[in-house]
């Protein structure tokens, strides 16, 4: 076989998903529906902590899927990565709140999160590849025809803005936005796939969001999923953080 060349592309299930946000409850729903749908590679696009009450539960509800695992902006403040003057009054209030709640082995943890991480067709970050560890938003088609010429890659998955959806940039450069539950990826053009939030919605649905790639058909399937809300609520209240993030999560904004 001197001479000839050849790569190996990796036919898998992929289970991405965002934004757990320490919602024991709705991560669990998440994570039982996944074990259905044989996953080969799980990767986890950050911020496993803030905002609910349970980020050690969650971290090793986590750790259970021995996953690729991205920074958040939540994730790298509580390990003082990321200066808390970022946030609004809400966000710090539960970070403080999760800063004294973790153990060391889970700040440990948290470390070892990447910022970047490619595979195959596809690159994942938690907010934006522009500058990824100011963690940008990619919220409108401006922000992500900005974003589309930062990649080489079919598809870039990203979360952070908690808003399940998918811009496509055709041959001729045009960004197109679009919010349907299953995503056949075209030979022409770019993704750029935002897989919404596990555990704080903020696009009008209360149920947490997950999303499936499968790379053999070339096709990303996003999952809505309905759990036990008041007893999330509950856990918040009982804390003492800001009833704000209860109250917010029936909702879902």
């Amino acid at each position: 076989m001197s001479g000839f060349s050849y790569k190996v592309l990796l036919l898998m299930r992929y289970g991405i998903f965002s934004d757990v946000h320490s919602n024991l409850e709705a991560f669990r729903v998440v994570i039982d529906y996944y074990r259905k749908e044989k996953i080969n590679r799980y990767i986890f696009l950050g911020d496993i902590v803030g905002y609910c009450a349970n980020p050690r539960e969650t971290i090793a509800l986590l750790k259970t899927l021995h996953p690729v695992s991205l920074a958040g902006n939540h994730d790298w403040a509580v390990i003082d990565k990321l200066d808390l003057e970022y946030f609004n009054f809400y966000a710090k209030k539960a970070i403080l709140w999760t800063k004294n709640d973790l153990e060391e082995e889970d700040l440990n943890y948290l470390h070892t999160f990447k910022l970047i991480y490619q595979v195959d067709d596809f690159v994942c970050v938690h907010g934006s590849l522009k500058e990824p560890q100011k963690f940008n938003y990619i919220f409108d088609i401006n922000d992500a025809w900005l974003n589309f010429f930062l990649f080489k890659e079919k598809i870039c998955f990203v979360g952070h803005s908690h808003k399940k959806g998918v811009y496509f940039l055709d041959e001729k450069n045009r960004v197109f936005y679009l919010q349907d539950d299953a995503v056949k990826v075209e030979e022409r053009g770019k993704y750029i796939i935002n897989v919404g939030s596990v555990g704080q919605p903020r696009d009008g649905d209360w149920r947490t969001c997950l999303c499936i790639y499968d790379s053999e058909e070339k096709i990303v399937r996003f999952k809505r999923l309905e759990y036990n809300v008041k007893k999330t609520v509950d856990k918040i209240l009982n804390n003492k953080l800001p009833p704000l993030l209860a109250f917010r999560l029936y909702e879902g904004w």
